[in-house]
């Protein structure tokens, strides 16, 4: 009996050794990955887009070898850099960013925002434009973390606004912290001369707040969209129907609007000076075909396109892959979107809502922009097609909202699976 009682104690030892070893496993597992609960289909399609974009941007930069044979590993390697810093600022947003904590500081958060909002100042503009902080070869664009901040910002709105009636008086109260951040940063754009980020920001906020349903702000909601609407149809009177606009533009500093506006209404005004590049973007398209001429054999990305790997990529995209290409993009992009909206309408938390919601009209407003303007159907805002021109500061910032996202569907798949949610 006691030789029994002995080789039991040993096996219960070893399958506990055991049983620790593949919890351990586990735990890892979850610290480095979205699960358990994140979506998958989501996840494929985020992998998706990042794949195709550092193929795309290192056939961009093929074009560039003339001055070093490195180039296109030196691209490559930062690009999988970029990647790698992408995962961990989604994987860091999903574990430790919670509402109640970002609440308490997010004073805190939006002050050092503004900061280095201002700190662009202190280097050379780019293009006009004071955006971008230079520190040796690192370029940050401190804008483009605005954006899934005032997602943050509107969803802790909404937070406090549940444990704090004073609050829910009226639209003001609800969302006046929100309101005063986006005129400062609207206010801050503005100076740096970046229109197409102001426009974006203003969009995603405009989307957060339509959505609580509180009696006492569907009054101003409806002021909001009125005036939206309004303006919306000034805009297409004043600059596509009419020239009136660009004509006044053209007596302001914002002329180079006004040149814009004109290239997307006629890319072929002027081929050879402002219109060049809205021009090689419709020809390298009109080129592509179905199946295009092939990764790497784009013609335009040799000097015809200045920005080929970053406003323009996807001209060269389109070129090289054609509409077969194109069509990926916009499935996973779908596919994102369809996910997004898909756990915004099973749960019934605001907040959440507002998040998945949010960080969906971001995705769309930066798709719509890009296309629309590499296609001349809109002016070139200079913005970036996520995932795939470009670019670190707009692939972290996504990133972190993607990583806010999954939380949010850890959260809701979990209430599903317990029968919390009908």
């Amino acid at each position: 009996m006691p030789k029994q009682k002995k080789k039991s104690s040993k096996r219960e030892k070893k399958f506990l050794r055991r049983t620790k070893r593949k919890q351990n496993i586990r735990d890892f597992i979850n610290l480095i990955t979205f699960i358990p609960h994140s979506d998958v289909s989501l996840n494929l399609a985020v992998i998706g887009l990042m794949i195709f974009g550092t193929a795309m941007i290192s056939s961009t930069a093929v074009a560039q070898t003339t001055s070093s044979v490195s180039t296109v590993l030196n691209v490559l390697v930062k690009q999988i850099i970029f990647l790698i810093f992408a995962y961990i600022a989604m994987l860091l947003s999903n574990k430790t960013i919670t509402l109640r904590r970002f609440s308490q500081y997010q004073g805190l958060i939006f002050a050092v925002f503004a900061i280095s909002m201002i700190a662009p100042f202190g280097f050379a503009a780019t293009g006009g434009s004071h955006a971008w902080i230079r520190i040796g070869s690192i370029t940050i664009q401190p804008s483009e973390f605005g954006k899934p901040l005032f997602i943050l910002i509107c969803a802790a709105s909404v937070y406090r606004a549940r444990r704090n009636r004073e609050m829910r008086k009226n639209f003001w109260t609800f969302f006046k912290w929100p309101v005063a951040c986006l005129l400062v940063t609207l206010a801050l754009l503005a100076a740096q001369k970046d229109y197409g980020t102001a426009a974006i920001t203003l969009g995603i906020v405009y989307v957060c707040l339509m959505i609580p349903s509180y009696p006492t702000l569907r009054k101003t909601q409806r002021a909001l969209t009125t005036l939206l609407a309004a303006g919306g149809l000034a805009v297409v009177l004043l600059f596509g129907v009419t020239n009136i606009g660009t004509e006044v533009l053209k007596q302001t500093p914002l002329y180079h609007i006004a040149v814009r506006i004109e290239n997307a209404k006629n890319p072929y005004n002027d081929i050879y000076g402002t219109g060049y590049q809205p021009a090689n973007s419709l020809y390298g398209i009109a080129d592509s075909g179905f199946i295009g001429k092939g990764f790497g054999n784009s013609a335009r990305k040799y000097g015809y396109l200045t920005q080929a790997d970053n406003d323009y990529i996807l001209a060269v995209t389109i070129e090289e892959t054609g509409i077969i290409g194109f069509a990926i993009i916009i499935f996973l992009y779908g596919v994102i979107e369809a996910r997004l909206f898909y756990y915004a309408i099973r749960t019934q938390d605001t907040s959440r809502k507002i998040i998945l919601i949010g960080t969906g009209a971001y995705l769309f407003f930066h798709f719509v922009l890009n296309v629309g303007g590499v296609g001349a159907l809109i002016p070139m805002t200079g913005i970036p097609l996520l995932f795939i021109s470009s670019g670190g500061s707009s692939l972290l910032a996504i990133s972190i909202a993607l990583g806010l996202c999954q939380r949010q569907i850890s959260i809701i798949s979990a209430q599903e699976r317990k029968g919390e949610l009908q």
